[in-house]
């Protein structure tokens, strides 16, 4: 009888992910936090739902809430780079260049082909004055390119089915505002 209602209880919170992450997709973020709290509610150590609640936080420019989300998905999973890497997003938009690059750096650590983060902490260190640095690491995420985006997606397969588009969404509105906004400040507009 327990391990039935576990397994209840298990498919009712990935449902409620599941909806969270259909409403992120759709840009509904205060739907989708709704959904991923919910999730939270029932399993505090939900490391999916707090990580995309940090991402629909960040949508909505309330970069605390993100930055706590995002603390508490490392604390679940210390291993996985990217909420190193979004948590590091959401220093970045905040001017915090110093925090923010610790943060890129341990995704690096943690995976080292992990090309994104080596992109946000080439253009962090660009906006530092490191112009090698940042040379060094547009180089890197560039080379890893592609193939990074594939490698990452078969490791992870939790984010091939469900985050793969939400971080494509967020990684496509960095992008444009480097082309846009060269202070790198904004790319959650």
């Amino acid at each position: 009888m327990k391990t039935k209602m576990k397994t209840k209880r298990r498919s009712s919170i990935e449902d409620k992910i599941h909806e969270g992450t259909f409403c992120l997709a759709r840009g509904e973020y205060e739907k989708s936090i709704s959904h991923f709290s919910n999730a939270i509610d029932e399993d505090p150590d939900s490391y999916a739902a707090h990580l995309s609640r940090g991402v629909a936080y960040a949508k909505l420019g309330n970069m605390e809430h993100a930055g706590a989300d995002f603390a508490r998905a490392i604390e679940l999973k210390p291993e996985d780079p990217r909420p190193y890497h979004l948590r590091g997003l959401t220093h970045l938009s905040r001017g915090d260049r110093e925090t923010a690059k610790k943060d890129f750096d341990k995704a690096i650590e943690l995976n080292p082909r992990y090309g994104i983060a080596y992109f946000s902490r080439g253009t962090t260190l660009s906006e530092m004055g490191d112009l090698d640095g940042a040379g060094n690491d547009m180089v890197t995420a560039a080379r890893l390119g592609e193939a990074n985006l594939q490698e990452f997606s078969d490791y992870h397969n939790i984010w091939r089915t469900m985050y793969d588009k939400v971080e494509a969404v967020l990684l496509g509105e960095r992008e444009a505002d480097i082309a846009l906004k060269p202070d790198m400040t904004s790319w959650m507009d």
